[in-house]
């Protein structure tokens, strides 16, 4: 990965980065001030250098978002409930966070306190997750050129981590998700095809977390 920018901006600095598969991501390296910067101390020096996630144990992952433009237009009704429920799954599978929490309204687990203390916020950090592309494709172009890439389906998500305590932004990056071609031929159910986007879209999640713990 490479420095694409760098700001500063009163106690922090924002920087912005691109790996070599060209997706953009950034993140908050936040520097406390007065009192709260000694009770950091001891947090600040559990995180790595360049890994924005570094000593985070739990996460709690917030109900999922489509962004009102022509891009999204077509992405089906629902399917973001069901994508943050994936992703919940996958977390909580990976054992990278000690507890994850599920943040949507039809949880069965209490809801998050929408104000937390440094205390109870040390150590937890909040996923939000925005679509914002979608392309549903065309089967009859999968089929009939397959196994070209033409005809694809896709989805493009934005990936915003906070630190729960101080609610600044710590990470964030962008990843998109493709259905091509099985060995049907590129023919399939929009259930199938939305099934494998999902699966894309949380591998990914999962990939980029882990790099940067």
């Amino acid at each position: 990965m490479k420095s694409k920018s760098c700001r500063q901006a009163g106690c922090g600095s924002l920087i912005a980065i691109v790996n070599m598969e060209g997706d953009y991501a950034t993140h908050w390296n936040s520097r406390v001030d007065s009192m709260s910067c000694f009770t950091s101390r001891a947090w600040a020096q559990q995180q790595k250098a360049g890994k924005p996630l570094a000593g985070y144990t739990a996460i709690l992952v917030e109900p999922f978002t489509v962004e009102n433009s022509q891009l999204t237009k077509d992405f089906p009704a629902g399917e973001d409930e069901n994508l943050q429920l994936s992703a919940v799954a996958g977390l909580r599978a990976s054992k990278m966070f000690e507890k994850v929490v599920d943040g949507s309204q039809k949880s069965s687990e209490p809801p998050p306190s929408s104000e937390l203390s440094a205390k109870e916020g040390q150590g937890k950090v909040v996923l939000s997750v925005t679509i914002i592309g979608f392309d549903k494709g065309s089967s009859g172009a999968r089929f009939m050129t397959w196994p070209l890439p033409v005809g694809v389906s896709k989805a493009k998500a934005r990936f915003v981590f906070r630190d729960a305590a101080s609610n600044q932004e710590a990470f964030r990056f962008e990843k998109e998700a493709k259905f091509q071609a099985t060995i049907s031929g590129g023919i399939a159910t929009k259930e199938e095809q939305m099934a494998h986007i999902k699966g894309g879209l949380v591998d990914a999640l999962v990939k980029e977390i882990k790099r940067n713990r």
